[in-house]
């Protein structure tokens, strides 16, 4: 395959990558719009919340703290060869002639793409939609559950701390920085 067919391809890839960005990105301003959302309702309870709304509120902040490190991630991807980490040199020299994609850089970044939008995108993705249920449920429905603590706004801050601390955790396991082989 000609250098220019792989650079064609890196750029029909790169699009691709973009768009992968750009869904993140628009998924991530869902999740936050959520959130406020719950925030809101939080902040202007009087009673107790159903344990289960915070629940529904800590996994909305965990799926945003996934979309977000999916952009990052994705965004890495897009950053041309040349930058990559490790630098094969310095700004004061000249770039060596190995700046143009390869065919296994090809391969590399559409694995590591699939690789965050699996992990990533996907996953966040299904726990929103849970939580934005889980948020509209009556609470003649949420009251049967099995949930042994009162909620209120203190419990929901420590969840969403929690909760988001673990996604940064599984985030940061799952999808080191890209590095070329």
């Amino acid at each position: 395959m000609t250098p220019e067919r792989i650079e064609a391809i890196g750029e029909q890839l790169r699009d691709k990558i973009t768009s992968k960005f750009t869904a993140s990105t628009f998924l991530a301003g869902f999740a936050l719009t959520v959130l406020t959302g719950q925030a809101s309702f939080l902040w202007q309870a009087k009673d107790a919340i159903p344990p289960i709304f915070s629940l529904a509120v800590a996994s909305v902040a965990a799926a945003f703290c996934l979309f977000i490190f999916a952009v990052i991630r994705l965004d890495e991807l897009t950053m041309p060869k040349l930058f990559w980490e490790p630098p094969h040199w310095t700004s004061t020299d000249l770039p060596a002639d190995d700046v143009s994609l390869s065919y296994s850089d090809l391969w590399q970044l559409k694995k590591t793409m699939v690789r965050i939008w699996v992990s990533l995108t996907i996953p966040a993705t299904v726990i929103t939609s849970v939580a934005v249920v889980i948020t509209f449920l009556p609470n003649t429905i949420t009251a049967v559950l099995p949930l042994q603590f009162r909620a209120g706004r203190l419990s929901t801050f420590v969840l969403v701390a929690v909760f988001s601390l673990a996604a940064i955790i599984y985030a940061r396991r799952t999808n080191r920085p890209f590095t070329p082989d």
